[in-house]
């Protein structure tokens, strides 16, 4: 690789996670009861496609970085604070890097397909391993949270499955179109800058 192509690949991702914490910052102010909607999926999905999963990666664990630090978290922080960062790396960091891997993997046969999977990896993996961390570590939390006598395995999933995820997914899904035409975008003009 040579410098012009580090020096793109540095500044893209730069931009990225300069719109990753846009997004964050928004996020922690659109909640819906106990639920943060993670509007910052979107910069992770185009990472992974346009740099591999190794980006993907980064920046998801750039996104869970910030998620820690994001006002709601401070909950799970005092509940458990190596649990609540763990997981906050985890479930984003895996979710990019499954994403790119999955966008590698079907890109030679239906580039639009593979943008819309790897869209739709993010939040299914991002929130999988969100639910598999609060059963493991968070339960008597969210017992709290449901009232006393109230199952609080169902309360999980339904506030997390019914309100947080469709969202996610749905806001992934829609955008997958634009997610494409902008990796097409990119991928044209790094073909231009190669011949060149």
């Amino acid at each position: 690789m040579n410098s012009s192509s580090k020096t793109r690949l540095i500044t893209g991702i730069a931009i990225l996670i300069a719109l990753e914490v846009g997004l964050c910052f928004i996020s922690n102010y659109v909640t819906i009861g106990t639920v943060n909607l993670n509007l910052a999926l979107i910069p992770i999905v185009i990472g992974a496609c346009i740099y591999g999963p190794v980006v993907g990666l980064i920046l998801g664990l750039v996104n869970g970085a910030i998620v820690l630090v994001a006002p709601g978290t401070s909950v799970f922080l005092g509940t458990s604070l190596v649990a609540t960062i763990v997981l906050c790396l985890l479930k984003t960091g895996l979710a990019g890097l499954v994403s790119g891997f999955a966008y590698k993997a079907l890109r030679k046969k239906n580039d639009f397909v593979a943008v819309l999977i790897a869209s739709i990896v993010v939040p299914i993996v991002n929130t999988g391993l969100f639910i598999l961390g609060v059963f493991a570590f968070f339960m008597p939390l969210y017992q709290e949270w449901a009232g006393e006598g109230a199952n609080a395995y169902a309360f999980v999933i339904t506030t997390t499955l019914t309100i947080n995820f469709l969202i996610e997914f749905g806001i992934n899904v829609v955008l997958a179109t634009a997610v494409h035409r902008i990796i097409v975008v990119i991928g044209k003009n790094q073909q231009k800058k190669t011949l060149a």
